[in-house]
């Protein structure tokens, strides 16, 4: 069974890889209040599975096997993979520095201590090689070092998907599988502790949107009405679990179900709680939202489906913007003003430079399509 992936791009991948990244960058500030209307707050799973989810499935359209053949996916998916790392450098630096600058200007050490980057003073030579080794993670520089895993993991995928979607999904069950029952992770900088997103338990959400992008190009897209129901059931279930409403001051501050009725759901080792969440949302919206819906065509919309196209830069850019809104909220005071302030800034200048990333990329485009022209005509 082949893997010929040759699609148009679905407006609603970009879409919710694009709301997913606004999502991270809201709960990446701390003590945000908006931080209570993203996806961690109504069910099991974040915006951390949606990304990893449809990158999965971007990432089987990009660099399926349809034209070029394993080697040339091969070739492509590593240096998808050495782009990730060196744009995950970067904002280790970058982040590092503004964090290290901020806590010598308002003589805070928190901003430093917070994040886990301590090590970098008192072992800095250790630190900068296990860094490079992407074995020192500081805090909410975790996501970047796990794609880059999942793109050496992809050539795997795709050779498995090109024999069956179900040997693929088999193997990465039994990698999950043993992950989850033996605790084994990769090591990370200090003694005794993995990465936070284990690539062994994470694999599988990739592995499952590179399976689903095979099977909607093979099998015409068609609503299964028992499915919709089981996973409109779950994801009513993941919500009353949840209790979102107990933040708010004037509900009801008493869950409906017992506390402790699912036990943990770790994200470290990617819950199966968490797991089966995302699976019913993709499922829901794939089957209750057409790809040529109007309203993906709105202006809103589009802004967010444009940093949905560039996930990897508007990533990077939301994590330094999430730790200078921290900054901001911490010497400004807290208020509702001055949350507003960061949110819609920080947004704003993520659908900015998506835009600009857009516009860039289309001259780009042109100017390449021109030189034929140019050269024949000289």
């Amino acid at each position: 069974m082949g893997t010929d992936i040759n699609r148009e791009r679905d407006a609603r991948i970009d879409f919710f890889r694009g709301l997913a990244l606004l999502f991270i960058f809201i709960d990446h500030v701390p003590n945000n209040s908006w931080a209570h209307a993203t996806l961690k707050n109504f069910g099991f799973s974040d915006a951390s599975e949606v990304f990893v989810l449809l990158a999965g499935y971007s990432a089987a359209i990009a660099y399926g096997l349809s034209r070029d053949g394993f080697e040339a996916s091969f070739r492509r998916a590593m240096r998808r993979a050495g782009e990730i790392y060196v744009w995950h450098i970067g904002v280790f630096i970058a982040s590092a520095a503004l964090l290290f600058a901020a806590a010598h200007y308002f003589n805070k050490p928190d901003y430093v201590d917070n994040v886990a980057l301590r090590d970098l003073i008192t072992d800095p030579g250790r630190s900068l090689l296990s860094a490079l080794a992407l074995v020192y993670q500081p805090n909410q520089m975790n996501i970047l070092p796990l794609y880059v895993v999942l793109m050496l993991w992809l050539p795997v995928v795709l050779l498995l998907l090109r024999q069956s979607v179900a040997l693929a999904l088999i193997v990465s069950f039994a990698i999950w599988a043993i992950a989850n029952a033996s605790g084994i992770n990769l090591p990370a900088n200090r003694q005794g502790e993995g990465w936070y997103f284990n690539p062994l338990a994470w694999q599988l959400l990739f592995t499952t949107g590179a399976a689903a992008a095979v099977l909607s190009q093979q099998h015409a897209t068609k609503v299964r009405r028992e499915l919709l129901v089981l996973a409109a059931a779950y994801v009513v279930f993941a919500f009353l679990n949840a209790a979102p409403w107990i933040a708010i001051t004037w509900l009801p501050n008493d869950p409906l179900l017992p506390p402790d009725l699912v036990g943990q759901v770790s994200k470290n080792y990617l819950s199966v709680w968490r797991y089966l969440h995302i699976l019913a949302l993709a499922y829901l919206v794939a089957s209750l939202v057409p790809a040529n819906s109007a309203w993906l065509k709105q202006p809103w919309a589009a802004s967010i489906v444009t940093c949905g196209k560039h996930s990897l830069e508007i990533f990077a850019l939301g994590t330094l913007l999430s730790f200078l809104g921290w900054i901001a909220m911490a010497e400004l005071g807290p208020s509702g003003f001055i949350e507003l302030l960061v949110n819609i800034a920080g947004m704003g200048a993520l659908g900015w430079a998506a835009w600009h990333l857009s516009q860039r990329k289309l001259q780009q485009r042109r100017s390449a399509a021109s030189a034929p022209r140019r050269a024949e005509s000289s």
